[in-house]
């Protein structure tokens, strides 16, 4: 241990170690520029993957409108409802990936005169609005059906989905 001979030689020892604490600016931004770098390279990595997300985000809202339909018909409803999903889904800071939704029917209506009503959402592409696929779902009777070019991923299997009616039950139109 060192004895120092003043008050003020002990005290700039002490102010030239807090001085060293941290990082200069050139640090910052040579790190800062760094991680950009690291960040533009890695990006078109992650979106096959944004777009799975938004995907099952999609997917969610189909099966939920069934389920909220199918429900209403085994409560004994007479118009059962489903709750209208947003107009466009998507990860808000890509904004060429959206999922639209529409339907064949009538907002919020399970049962429409036109042999139930088909909840669809498309796969939008960019600022062309050109649909690339769709996924169709029938809220009353769980039928899926799509159209267009599906990714090799996509697990949306054609058929029916119910998940409280047997698909003979009487109770479907």
């Amino acid at each position: 241990m060192t004895l120092y001979k003043s008050r003020k030689q002990f005290c700039k020892k002490l102010a030239s170690k807090e001085e060293q604490r941290g990082f200069s600016s050139n640090e910052m931004v040579v790190v800062i520029s760094c991680i950009g770098i690291l960040a533009t390279i890695s990006f078109p990595i992650w979106i096959p993957t944004i777009e799975m997300a938004e995907l099952l985000i999609a997917e969610k809202y189909l099966l939920g409108a069934v389920r909220e339909c199918q429900t209403g018909l085994v409560n004994g409803e007479s118009y059962p409802l489903y709750t209208v999903p947003p107009q466009s889904v998507g990860i808000d800071f890509i904004t060429k990936r959206r999922f639209q939704f529409s339907n064949s029917g009538e907002d919020n209506e399970c049962l429409s005169p036109e042999n139930g009503n088909i909840l669809t959402t498309s796969r939008i592409s960019g600022s062309q609005r050109v649909s690339i696929y769709n996924l169709n779902i029938n809220v009353v009777t769980g039928e899926k059906t799509s159209e267009g070019n599906l990714p090799s991923w996509l697990d949306w299997w054609e058929g029916f989905f119910s998940p409280i009616i047997p698909e003979n039950d009487p109770l479907l139109p």
